[in-house]
């Protein structure tokens, strides 16, 4: 009988597996191709399929999936995907499996698609002189052209087109500049999801040993404003010892600084939200919207701040 139970599992997990990986196949080849944003959910599936049977089967789901969208697409398609999301969605299949708490789980899960990011650009650089950064100036240079001939086409007079020029293209080098921060803020951003909606799903499937994520209850270490403290002032001496790229270093800080506070601005709107017993779909499209409107972001920020000074929700009571 415990035979014939293996067999059975064995069975589950290898019709599973043939299904997750038909699915990414179709999932990669056109819902990608048209929607590239789509790319930050392909560990999601292979994370569930992982926490149900076995690492293994995650692991292996997407090697098959690659090879095969290698077939389809080109090998550069197939070993990008095994480069960028293997190691995000193993670490947070460890993560969920063996119970680790929220923030470890996001913690880890970002550096694991971090690096992993870092890892995919110096092997483009290596192996085919793919240069990221020129990748990205020429995608803001294309952009800023298109912003000026709409511009033009507008009637602007040549003084305000020198004006909206030169602010896009200081606008452009800023972003350039803040690369790093940008992809540690993008790294964050898809371990989270990732790992929010696939222990949603695993919870409703039944599987209720996997801790749940709230994100009302984010919250940064409670060491972090002196941490944050201790970062800005070394970034402020190298600025004023002029250190090379210190002025870069001050600004990526300075961005990741907002980035971070302001995700625990938006987990204490969340959390009001909750209390306020605003249905899940209106909470995210409030989340959503406070996201894109500046004034809001620095409301938030403030808040984010405030929290983690004065605990307004209470959570390390709670965790205590």
């Amino acid at each position: 009988m415990k035979s014939l139970g293996n067999n059975d599992k064995m069975k589950k997990s290898i019709l599973e597996s043939l299904a997750v990986i038909s699915v990414m196949v179709v999932y990669v080849a056109f819902g990608v191709q048209f929607i590239p944003i789509l790319m930050l959910f392909i560990p999601l599936p292979f994370i569930i399929l992982g926490v149900r049977n076995h690492i293994y089967n995650n692991i292996m789901g997407m090697v098959f999936t690659s090879i095969i969208i290698q077939f389809l697409m080109g090998n550069t398609y197939g070993t990008s995907m095994v480069l960028l999301f293997v190691p995000l969605s193993i670490v947070a299949n460890y993560c969920l499996k063996y119970r680790k708490n929220s923030m470890e789980s996001i913690l880890i899960s970002t550096a694991a698609f971090f690096l992993s990011f870092l890892l995919m650009i110096f092997l483009g650089q290596v192996v085919s002189d793919f240069n990221f950064s020129k990748q990205i100036e020429s995608i803001l240079t294309q952009s800023i052209n298109a912003q000026i001939e709409a511009i033009k086409e507008l009637g602007a007079s040549t003084q305000e087109i020198a004006t909206i020029t030169e602010a896009l293209e200081d606008q452009s080098r800023s972003i350039l500049i803040r690369i790093p921060a940008l992809l540690i803020a993008i790294s964050f951003f898809t371990a989270y999801i990732n790992v929010f909606i696939a222990t949603f799903i695993l919870r409703k499937m039944g599987h209720n040993y996997v801790p749940e994520q709230k994100f009302s209850t984010f919250k940064l270490p409670n060491n972090i404003v002196p941490g944050v403290g201790v970062m800005l002032l070394t970034a402020f001496f190298l600025n004023e010892l002029k250190v090379q790229y210190h002025e870069a270093l001050l600004m990526n800080i300075t961005f990741l600084v907002g980035f971070i506070f302001i995700v625990q601005g938006l987990a204490v709107l969340d959390y009001l939200m909750v209390k306020f017993r605003i249905k899940p779909i209106f909470r995210f499209i409030i989340l959503i919207l406070n996201i894109f409107v500046f004034p809001i972001s620095t409301l938030l920020f403030i808040i984010g701040v405030m929290d983690s000074i004065f605990d307004f929700r209470k959570l390390r009571m709670q965790r205590s």
